[in-house]
């Protein structure tokens, strides 16, 4: 099951900051592990985070292929394709 990390952690581990709607994540190959950073929406929303689709999809497993196709330690936009998350795309710097 996923694990919560501090709110004054995960933006600095994912390396993004967290927007609106968009739930970015990192895959930090050195400790094989995925971290989530969910919207501004999905934390106001009052939800165990670890309940949110996109926790649930981390729980049923990553695409390998998705992620360690050069979206590994870097901070992606996240999706979710089937059962499993995946990176859409890289994030863009601010």
């Amino acid at each position: 099951m996923s694990e919560i990390v501090s709110a004054d952690q995960i933006e600095q581990i994912v390396g993004a900051p967290r927007t609106r709607n968009l739930h970015y994540g990192r895959a930090v190959s050195a400790e094989q592990r995925v971290y989530i950073l969910h919207s501004r929406r999905c934390v106001d929303s009052g939800i165990d985070l670890r309940e949110c689709p996109y926790s649930v999809a981390l729980d049923r497993g990553i695409d390998i292929d998705q992620w360690w196709a050069g979206n590994e330690d870097v901070p992606v936009v996240l999706g979710i394709r089937g059962p499993h998350l995946v990176p859409l795309r890289r994030c863009v710097a601010r």
